[in-house]
């Protein structure tokens, strides 16, 4: 595709949680996992106007669903704040310095006061009903390949509670992540193409993760999408977590909108035709149709004109054209739509039938049907009906959209406006001094890029690359000069990694268990051939302290080695006679046999042995 042809407008944010010891507003620790809550809180929530007199329209679209909300509340990393029984605490210092650092970093304007703001939250992921947000940062930019891009905005904020599940009338959220630190990046909508995106995407990342307090890990960060053509809307795609596709991503929502635009050009300027049809339905063999009628329920019918045979045609991808309206039904709490462009007999041909007939259904025309319970029936379908008519005009709405799994964009509800945010009144805005600037700048970290080159030098250009995108760089950094750099970086990149997939808990190799092993190599009481060894029982066994010492007394000395090599040597001397030093080979598996030691302490002491033989 040419996207400059297309018109093709787009911007990224991307948003970085912290690896900071406590939250941002609270003192709770910050260490995420997985376990049974200690009570539950149930909340609901209600749109109201902000402080300009309007409601925003994605949280009244929210309010009509009226879905409780459930919370996971955990004693070990909860408080009142999260539950939203206590005021906020103050910001968390050093992730301010590290919003700061990044901020300087892209060479961003640092404000002088910082104001803590509320921003409204629709879906029930803040027992607030908002969350609390700060502008640390303006007009910066990162350079790319493909060219420059602008930095917008770089915010402080708290993170969002974790979603457990979600259906149409409760969501359950646990509070462990709520209030966690989180950066959020916006850039300008200068981004040429799905594949600058990517760069962008890949630096802006690559950065947060230099300032030394990123966290790692699935769900640390995510990237927020707002895309647009000539013609098309812009879309807000949230929460992308997979930055190596996002270029797919990208791509996939420009060929929905273009081929949106293209089918209402190729499209009459029909209106379509909806009403309620329940009574077609009264006697209806369908158990779903039924079972809604009898609680009470209704059904919409709708005349799509001229769509018989284009609403099973991909628009997206794997994504085709019903799914357009079968989103917003969804977002009204109704599960789908039955429409004729579908393979599957529902039961229902003659009701089908008689549709055609009251509606006057021509031939090229389709017909598609939602059930529900009768509130979220008729919302549905004033949601569906309106949706269906901007197909005619090629009107791609303004909203925000969900990424799924197979890189295509589902809607999720419409795009906030201005009204939903508002300044936190509980926190007082916060002085940065220019001697606070200074030292910021004074302590900016060597980039990754950089670190990088530098290591490439020692290690290898691939080994560099593994260390610098792995979880255990900051551990590499530490003890890469208690040992040989390479075997450092190998033990990181390579054997942890490998014990991990053979089934091995190494998440029991912390900082203590790293300390234990590199002072081991930098002392010389075991040698390069006993790390996989020592690391193995590290990963079995509570007590690692004793993991070293056992391995220490279990190794031959070097005495014990050479006379073994001698005896060996003493047994086959006809062998060494006729081969030389070929027949080290040989003796290496028999001195093996004898002796406690790595294969490396052996040949040493064999090959000068066997020197001094010849």
């Amino acid at each position: 595709m040419d996207y400059d042809k297309l018109g093709f407008k787009c911007g990224i944010e991307i948003h970085q949680q912290l690896d900071t010891d406590t939250k941002l507003f609270c003192r709770c620790p910050v260490d995420l996992e997985d376990e049974n809550p200690d009570t539950k809180v149930e909340r609901r929530l209600k749109s109201v106007a902000g402080e300009t007199g309007e409601q925003d329209e994605a949280a009244e679209v929210e309010s009509t669903k009226e879905r409780k909300f459930i919370y996971h509340y955990h004693e070990r990393n909860n408080c009142l704040v999260e539950l939203d029984e206590e005021p906020p605490h103050r910001m968390n210092g050093q992730a301010l310095d590290t919003a700061l650092t990044f901020a300087r970093m892209v060479d961003a304007e640092v404000p002088r006061e910082i104001q803590v703001m509320r921003k409204m939250v629709v879906d029930g992921s803040n027992t607030s009903g908002f969350q609390r947000t700060s502008m640390v940062g303006l007009d910066g930019e990162i350079k790319t390949d493909s060219g420059q891009v602008d930095i917008e905005d770089i915010e402080l904020e708290e993170e969002s509670a974790g979603i457990n599940k979600r259906n149409d009338t409760e969501a359950v959220y646990d509070l462990s992540r709520l209030g966690v630190p989180l950066i959020e990046v916006g850039t300008d909508a200068t981004i040429k193409n799905p594949e600058h995106a990517k760069e962008v995407a890949e630096e802006i990342g690559m950065l947060l993760r230099s300032t030394g307090n990123a966290r790692r890990g699935i769900g640390t960060i995510r990237q927020d999408v707002n895309v647009s053509i000539q013609g098309g809307a812009r879309v807000e795609i949230k929460g992308f977590q997979d930055v190596k596709n996002i270029d797919t991503l990208i791509e996939n929502e420009v060929r929905r909108q273009k081929n949106l635009i293209e089918l209402g050009e190729e499209l009459d300027k029909n209106e379509v035709l909806a009403d309620n049809v329940t009574h077609i339905f009264e006697q209806t063999e369908n158990r779903i149709i039924s079972t809604v009628l009898e609680n009470n329920g209704a059904v919409y019918a709708f005349k799509l004109p001229q769509l018989d045979g284009k609403l099973k045609q991909k628009i997206s991808g794997e994504r085709y054209l019903a799914l357009e309206l079968v989103d917003y039904a969804k977002s009204r709490g109704i599960q789908g739509i039955i429409h004729t462009d579908e393979e599957k007999d529902y039961g229902i041909k003659d009701e089908l039938e008689e549709i055609r007939d009251v509606f006057k259904v021509e031939e090229e025309d389709a017909v598609a049907i939602l059930a529900g319970p009768k509130d979220k029936a008729k919302q549905a379908g004033k949601a569906v009906r309106d949706r269906a008519n901007q197909l005619y005009t090629g009107t791609i709405p303004e909203e925000t959209r969900n990424a799924e799994q197979n890189f295509t964009t589902s809607y999720s509800r419409p795009l906030p406006g201005s009204a939903r945010m508002y300044p936190e009144t509980d926190i007082p805005p916060i002085k940065i001094s220019d001697q606070k600037i200074k030292n910021i700048e004074k302590d900016i970290p060597e980039t990754l890029d950089q670190r990088e080159k530098q290591y490439a030098d020692e290690i290898g250009d691939e080994l560099a690359s593994q260390i610098i995108n792995s979880y255990y760089l900051e551990e590499f950094e530490k003890h890469r000069q208690q040992a040989n750099p390479k075997l450092t970086a190998n033990i990181f990149v390579n054997i942890i990694p490998r014990l991990e997939a053979e089934g091995l808990e190494t998440s029991n190799l912390s900082e203590k268990e790293f300390n234990l092993l590199f002072d081991a190599l930098e002392a010389d009481r075991i040698s390069k051939g006993d790390v996989e060894k020592v690391l193995t029982e590290m990963c079995q066994t509570p007590d690692s302290g004793e993991v070293i010492e056992d391995i220490v007394e279990s190794k031959s000395s070097k005495d014990e080695i050479r006379d073994a090599v001698d005896q060996v040597i003493d047994r086959n001397e006809e062998m060494i006679e006729e081969q030389g030093m070929h027949a080290q080979g040989a003796l290496m598996g028999q001195v093996m046999q004898e002796v406690e030691a790595t294969g490396e302490e052996v040949s040493n002491i064999l090959s000068r042995r066997l020197e001094d033989k010849l």
